[in-house]
């Protein structure tokens, strides 16, 4: 028989996630960043050799997408001796576990497992999704199943929980809507080909008058009167990006005015524009453009 942990705790400086029944798990550790109302855990545990497992229900709905597993497969399970199924056992699986619902993490003499974790309340979800999401009938467990949308979405969002330099509230709300709207989305709806005159007006206004500020997703919903999943989705199709690529596009379109036509310093620039330092503002600057402030303002005064 493996090793019985009694409690396992995967630690981040501000949060303490605990595995339900953990049995043969040797450590974890995990990061936190709560997107939307969403808790998401970017988590990796590692297992002493032979049969590990763990209950994955949570005191929430509880979202599991499998990123890497080193030496096998993981499984979800309904029944410990009841193993998946052959067609089901492929790589980067998700698994979807309603709240208090036992639904076990199994593996067998594999080394360690990584994922992304979500835990959220369904029925507060609709405030941000309106009536886009069918979570209504979601009362039983959807294990193992692939969707290359959402896994592109869960890694991208597993690198912003470690980035010591987060992309921001905008980002992660919209990668962490995108994520769940790929999955449980409901696909009858029929809606405009972008927001209204009026709400793009107002929404840009307010956006231009805030390059300053860590503006939020529901925030800019709530100006246009939509939820948080509609805005997203009309305003990309207005402006051809995501909010939060269209307010970083500004702050970089801001910061150049300052550097070459104002001739402002870097670090007023970086501050004027929401950054948190020069040295931030210069690696996000570089990302965009290419080139750093310096060569860039170099080569235009040239």
């Amino acid at each position: 028989m493996p090793r019985i942990v009694h409690e396992m705790f995967a630690l981040d400086g501000h949060d303490t996630f605990r595995f339900r029944s953990p049995h043969g798990m040797r450590a974890a550790r995990g990061r936190l960043r709560t997107f939307a109302g969403v808790d998401v855990r970017h988590l990796q545990h590692f297992n002493h050799p032979g049969r590990a497992w763990h209950d994955l229900s949570g005191e929430r709905d509880t979202l599991t997408i499998v990123l890497a597993e080193i030496g096998g497969r993981c499984e979800a399970r309904t029944n410990l001796q009841s193993p998946a199924a052959l067609d089901r056992q492929r790589p980067n699986h998700i698994s979807f576990v309603p709240a208090q619902m036992q639904v076990w993490g199994y593996t067998d003499n594999m080394e360690s497992v990584r994922e992304l974790r979500l835990s959220f309340d369904r029925w507060t979800l609709e405030e941000r999704f309106g009536t886009d999401l069918d979570l209504a009938r979601k009362e039983t467990p959807e294990l193992m199943f692939q969707d290359k949308r959402a896994l592109e979405c869960a890694r991208l969002l597993a690198a912003e929980c470690d980035s010591a330099e987060p992309l921001g509230s905008l980002y992660g709300e919209g990668l962490t809507l995108a994520l769940l709207g790929a999955l449980f989305q409901k696909r009858t709806y029929h809606e405009a080909s972008g927001l209204a005159a009026s709400q793009l007006r107002l929404v840009l206004d307010f956006m231009h008058e805030h390059l300053d500020a860590q503006l939020s997703l529901s925030q800019l919903a709530y100006l246009a009167g939509l939820s948080s999943s509609q805005f997203a989705r009309l305003f990309k199709a207005s402006t051809g990006v995501s909010p939060h690529r269209y307010h970083l596009n500004t702050r970089i379109g801001k910061a150049q005015a300052l550097l070459f036509t104002e001739g402002k310093r870097l670090s007023e620039v970086a501050l004027t524009t929401g950054f948190a330092d020069q040295s931030h503002f210069s690696r996000v600057f570089k990302k965009a453009i290419g080139t750093t402030p310096s060569a860039w303002l170099k080569d235009r005064r040239s």
